[in-house]
């Protein structure tokens, strides 16, 4: 749309530079082009596309500057993990170098209960305090 739009006035503006029918029909071109541009329904049309525009540009702009937000506050808590671990310093909540592992074991477990308990939920089950869907009932009315 971009292109065709573009090559129309490439069009227009060359045939109105090099036109050589003379000083008239440049001047009658002119005023054509004037009395479009001035249509109220033209100018409503200009109106409504640059607000659009504008509105676009806004929210572009918000998005960008919250993902530009989050990813420094990440970086900047990445170098100051790694300026610690630089320094020798232990990471936050392990005081021995043994406990690393562990806590790694265990913040993997969390993820994974909190994945499936996630999924529980999407698949339209009740979450149990287990994190575990609700049995169903049987035919003898016992729960399996």
């Amino acid at each position: 749309m971009k292109f065709r739009s573009g090559l129309l006035v490439g069009f227009g503006a060359g045939y109105v530079l090099g036109a050589k029918a003379g000083r008239e029909r440049y001047q009658q071109i002119v005023e054509a082009t004037r009395a479009f541009l001035d249509n109220p329904g033209v100018q409503r049309l200009t109106d409504e596309l640059g607000k659009t525009v504008s509105v676009g540009k806004d929210r572009v702009s918000a998005a960008t500057n919250r993902k530009v937000e989050q990813v420094g506050s990440s970086l900047a808590d990445q170098a100051t993990k790694a300026k610690g671990m630089m320094a020798g310093e232990p990471k936050a909540g392990a005081s021995k170098a043994g406990d690393d592992s562990t806590a790694a074991k265990a913040s993997s477990q969390a993820a994974k209960t909190a994945a499936s308990k996630e999924a529980a939920k999407d698949a339209g089950g009740k979450e149990t305090a287990a994190g575990t869907p609700p049995s169903t009932p049987t035919r003898a009315g016992r729960s399996t």
